[in-house]
């Protein structure tokens, strides 16, 4: 007989299976406790998406926050620098990512596949400049570590208008395909968060025939899948092919033998919109309650698979980054805030480390929450529970104030919102 879970319950497993639950710091503690945190952090996730806006804080910094608290970030850029003591390598894992060893070994075959499809555009830049490849290799061995726009500065190539490039240079795009087929190292980043780049110490012996076809790696994709499949907890297939941006065809064979081997089993959820079965990993804690309030990136993997979004928390989110301005309807990059195991608003904030001021935008209750009157927390008990998140947010950031913005667009729980606010700093309460 298929067990059968609460709703309820597939959110609290889905939440534990991701490390939140544990009570989270305040205060930034020294490097020794960041790099536990970052290590609890990815044993749990086992990546960290990268994002480049830096609105508030940037996205692959967010997890560890949103897990355990306020942690020094400069720890992750230690991590990722070559040698012994090296946590994390940037791959191409779910998007751009921070990967742990373990998974940027088994993604090879990807790179391999990379290198292998139809890079059409390198094909013809390497047709009408034969001697790319060894030049931008030559660059980096003579100047390196160097961004894909100073090892075009140092080859003179300056085109950027008419061809194949997206506002890249030939060799710009020779340099991304080298990072995808895994001869190039990414290690490190540089003031304007590019990539630097050194040649891969498990590089191919020279160039690769983008022509050619790439070997599957049976093996690999099962290893992903069991990771993908712990990591969520409880999913469906589709949402284990994503975590690490496998195709759902190429996971199945996976799933089915992890079911033959009891590492996961089928169990029916109790949906608003009806049961469904769903795939629960033999590791997945028990979905025991969970209290308190975090901060959510919208690149966290609890939220970056969007339909497990919609499915397991009831929230539709679209960023609006990608939308113009006046078509927004929640914020510019707005963050999620987690209450026990539901999503109940959103918040949009901005960093302005001018004046050590946290700007509070706009904060929205979420709407199909709004429709659930029986299940939803009261608006007061939101805008407490996102006052004291945001004061662990501003001393994290190194922020001093707290300033919600109120009035027509700023959300309609911005006006509660600045009332908790405002009643904890003439309380006393660090803001």
């Amino acid at each position: 007989m298929t067990e059968t879970l609460s709703w309820a319950q597939a959110r609290r497993i889905a939440l534990r299976s991701q490390g939140i639950g544990p009570a989270r710091r305040t205060v930034v503690p020294g490097p020794a406790a960041s790099r536990r945190a970052l290590d609890r952090t990815l044993e749990r996730t086992h990546l960290l998406q990268i994002d480049s806006v830096n609105v508030f804080a940037r996205a692959h910094h967010m997890p560890v926050f949103t897990r355990t608290g306020s942690w020094d970030t400069s720890v992750l850029e230690t991590a990722s620098r070559p040698g012994p003591g090296r946590r994390v390598r940037e791959a191409l894992a779910h998007e751009a990512a921070y990967a742990t060893p373990a998974v940027h070994a088994l993604l090879a075959f990807r790179r391999a596949r990379a290198a292998h499809r139809d890079w059409g555009a390198v094909r013809r830049a390497a047709e009408q400049s034969p001697h790319l490849f060894e030049g931008i290799l030559r660059t980096i061995a003579e100047h390196g570590p160097l961004s894909a726009a100073a090892i075009s500065r140092h080859l003179g190539d300056h085109d950027r208008g008419e061809g194949w490039g997206w506002r890249r240079t030939e060799s710009q795009w020779a340099v991304e395909y080298l990072f995808r087929s895994g001869a190039l190292d990414c290690v490190g980043r540089n003031e304007r968060f590019e990539r630097l780049y050194l040649p891969a110490p498990e590089a191919p012996d020279g160039p690769v025939d983008p022509g050619a076809d790439a070997a599957e790696d049976p093996a690999a994709v099962l290893s992903l899948t069991s990771l993908a499949a712990r990591a969520l907890g409880i999913a469906d297939a589709g949402a284990i092919a994503d975590y690490f941006r496998l195709r759902v065809g190429e996971v199945r064979p996976a799933i089915t033998r992890l079911l033959a081997d009891g590492e996961l089993r089928e169990v029916e959820v109790g949906l608003p919109e009806g049961p469904r079965r769903l795939l629960l990993h033999r590791d997945a804690p028990q979905g025991s309650a969970l209290r308190g309030a975090a901060l959510v990136s919208p690149f966290d993997p609890i939220a970056f698979h969007r339909p497990r979004l919609r499915e397991l928390f009831d929230v539709d989110y679209t960023i609006g980054i990608y939308t113009p301005a006046q078509r927004r309807t929640t914020g510019y990059y707005s963050l999620l805030l987690l209450l026990g195991d539901r999503i109940p608003a959103r918040v949009d904030l901005r960093s302005d480390r001018s004046r050590g001021v946290l700007e509070v935008r706009g904060t929205y209750a979420e709407p199909a929450l709004r429709t659930r009157a029986r299940e939803r927390p009261g608006e007061g008990t939101i805008a407490a529970a996102l006052a004291a998140e945001l004061s662990r947010a501003a001393t994290w950031q190194g922020l001093e104030e707290i300033e919600v913005l109120t009035g027509p667009g700023t959300g309609d729980l911005s006006a509660a919102l600045h009332a908790e606010v405002r009643a904890a700093s003439a309380a006393g309460i660090p803001s």
